[in-house]
Order: C-alpha cells, then structure tokens, then sequence
C-alpha cells in the first residue's frame, strides 16, 4: 500500500471516529450552540455601528477613511472597508478561538494511543510517517468541518437579517472560511507533534497549551509595540518578522488584493505544516511504542 494511501485511510478514519464518538455530539451542541450566540452578537454589534454612522453606505466610509490613515494606501483601504464587518469579525473570533479548539481536540490524537498502546495495532499496519501524517491531517479535516459549518451557519444569520448580500456571502464568506481553515492547519501540526512525545494526555495538554499562549504572548508583544508606534506617529508600522511565529499573524495577508501575498503568507504556512510533519515522523519512527 502506498503511503498517500495510508495517509487518507488513517486521516478518514480519524475523522470519521471523532465524529461518531461522544465527543463529536458534544462537539456538534457546542458548535450549534456557538454559531447562534456569535451571530446575535456579532449581528447586534454590526446594527449598532450602522446605527451610529447613519447608514451602511456612512459606516463603510468610515472605516475606509480610519484604515487609510492607518496603512496610508488608499486601495488598499478601500479594499478592506468592502468587507462585510460582520463576517470579519467572525473570522477573527475563529482564528482566534481555533487554537483552544485545536488543543482540547487534539492533544489526545498519538498521547492517548500511545499510553494504552493501541497505536501498535496501527505501526504493524501502516509506515509510522503515514500514521502520524494521518492523525495530523484527521485533526485538521475535524477542525475544518467545524470551521465551515459555523461559517455557514453565521453568513446565513446575516444573510436572513440583511446584514450581508449573496454576493457577499459568496465572495467574501467562503474566503474567509478558506482562511480559517488553512491558519488551523499549523496548530494541528503543532498539537499533533507534542502529544506524538508524551505518553500521557495530560502531559500533552499541557504543553499544548503552554506552547500555544507562549506563541499568543510574542503576537501580543509586537501588536502593542506597533500600536505605540502609531500613537506616537499616525502611521501604523509593518509587523515585526519575529511575530510571523504566530499562525494567526497571516490572516490579513492571506485576505489580501495582490495573489503574490496570499501565495506567500499560503507557502509558509503549509511550508510550516510539512517541516512539522517531516520532523514529527521521524521523531516518532525512532521511538519505543
């Protein structure tokens, strides 16, 4: 059997496992559940600043003058003003909340196998390579399938209170699914490599966690130190390099005008997800199971 093929057995099998499990209808509640709270939300905020300005034509000028200012490119600017605020607002909920989803999902993929050894079963079976790329492509697909039933399920709240087009919807709610989607990519590669070196969950939920907030902490710090910039000087700064350790740092060049961006800020992260892959699989094919 070829390794893509193992691959895709064991991916499916992941997802399928954790979808039928008590933890996928836990998972379908909290994901119907968290679609509808975020649409009131986001809905409510959205008919506010609409309120305010007067209409929805005044509040995109608005934000078209504010992010001129800010990035001192008109086109730019227009460009990002098009959005509809209350779908971008939902995508920057999601990839911010996609991490804690990524780790309460996976940080049991290999630790807990490997603590009851039943990945035994699957090392006779399967190239040790091919079973990690599965566990790490399994959690991806999962958190994909959620990404994208939430975003459907807000861009239709949005859609029947008339906060959105079709034609928003299509052009801008599927990118901003496509976005999320790929930014979890990273996480699931960095939680399916620390719980592939622990035999015990916990462990692995620990260092999950303490990874992901150590990489959430170096964002913070270049956001605040840019946003002092732009107090001081009215012109908002380019992000530091070092803050491109974090996946979540790449949405607004993935939503970018020009596609060579996008290819970039694309590259990187999948770049990241196969060194991830490349680098969990051999340390796994070297371990004891």
């Amino acid at each position: 059997m070829s390794p893509v093929t193992e691959i895709g057995l064991l991916a499916s099998r992941e997802l399928r496992r954790s979808v039928r499990s008590v933890k996928g209808l836990i998972l379908g509640i909290i994901t119907l559940v968290g679609a509808v709270l975020a649409s009131l939300v986001l809905t409510w905020v959205e008919g506010q600043k609409v309120a305010e300005a007067g209409s929805r034509e005044a509040l995109v000028e608005l934000r078209r003058q504010m992010l001129e200012k800010q990035t001192g490119d008109a086109g730019l600017a227009r460009y990002l003003a098009s959005m509809p605020q209350s779908l971008r607002s939902f995508l920057d909920l999601t990839i911010w909340l996609g991490p804690l989803l990524v780790a309460l999902l996976g940080f049991d993929a290999v630790a807990g196998e490997l603590q009851h050894r039943s990945v035994r079963f699957w090392a006779v079976r399967s190239r040790r390579s091919s079973y990690f790329a599965g566990k790490l492509l399994g959690l991806w697909a999962l958190v994909a399938l959620v990404t994208v039933v939430l975003s459907l399920l807000v861009d239709g709240f949005a859609l029947v209170r008339g906060f959105v087009g079709a034609a928003d919807i299509l052009r801008w709610g599927s990118r901003f699914a496509l976005v999320a989607v790929v930014i979890a990519g990273p996480w699931a590669a960095i939680a399916t490599f620390i719980s592939s070196t622990f035999k015990q969950p916990i462990g692995a939920l620990l260092t999950t966690f303490g990874t992901f907030f150590l990489l959430w902490v170096v964002n913070v710090a270049g956001v605040a130190t840019r946003a002092r910039a732009l107090a001081e000087t009215g012109t908002l700064p380019r992000p530091h390099l070092w803050e491109y350790v974090y996946p979540n740092a790449y949405d607004n060049l993935l939503l970018s005008p020009e596609p060579g961006k996008v290819a970039i800020a694309l590259g990187v992260l999948l770049g990241f997800v196969a060194l991830a892959t490349a680098g969990g699989s051999l340390l796994f094919a070297r371990r004891d199971l």
